[in-house]
């Protein structure tokens, strides 16, 4: 009596149990596992990355590349002196977090909840695209403007899209929200600047 075929299926089975769980689903950029990693999908895998971001906020990170981004500012603009790049970076901090809580805020009003630190994380990334500014504006003159531009766009579509995805809103929402916090920011800067000047000129 010949011994029954071994079923496909149970030869499927034992194949798959075999095989070391790492060689079924191998490390892939989608897991951003790393600080560099994120990096890389911010600016080329950006709708995984911000629900990474959003599921697994680090301010330390997102304080990184706001700091890289307003260092390379200041040295494109040929300003190399420690107290320039010391001055930038603490005015990006400022502008950073003052820009997220207006922008928090204003998501009240779609009655979206979210952590600063989740939002914080997401904007702070979206900033990364600013970093080819200095290489746009370093091509020759025919091609400066529309690589600038370019990257003006990039920067401000990859700034709705991180917080359309840190609210869960759509777009086209959050269209609406960004330009709102922008133009509070920028008014709340101004008067804040007045009134110090204001003090200033009552004390002196």
């Amino acid at each position: 009596m010949n011994p029954p075929e071994p079923n496909p299926a149970d030869l499927n089975a034992i194949a798959a149990d075999s095989i070391p769980h790492s060689d079924i689903n191998p490390q892939s950029p989608q897991n951003l596992g790393t600080f560099l990693d994120r990096l890389y999908g911010t600016l080329f895998l950006p709708q995984l990355t911000f629900e990474q971001l959003k599921a697994n906020p680090n301010f330390a990170q997102a304080m990184i590349v706001i700091a890289l981004v307003n260092i390379l500012e200041t040295l494109r603009l040929d300003q190399f002196a420690i107290y320039r790049i010391i001055w930038s970076v603490i005015s990006g901090f400022i502008g950073w977090v003052f820009f997220t809580f207006l922008l928090k805020q204003l998501a009240n009003v779609f009655q979206k909840k979210i952590e600063m630190r989740e939002l914080l994380t997401l904007t702070g990334f979206a900033s990364l695209p600013w970093l080819f500014m200095a290489p746009a504006l370093s091509l020759p003159p025919q091609f400066r403007v529309i690589a600038a531009i370019a990257v003006l766009i990039w920067f401000i579509v990859w700034q709705v899209w991180s917080a359309s995805v840190a609210l869960g809103i759509k777009i086209w929402k959050t269209l609406a929200i960004v330009p709102l916090a922008i133009f509070g920011g920028i008014v709340a800067l101004i008067w804040l600047g007045n009134t110090f000047k204001l003090i200033l000129s009552i004390s002196l």
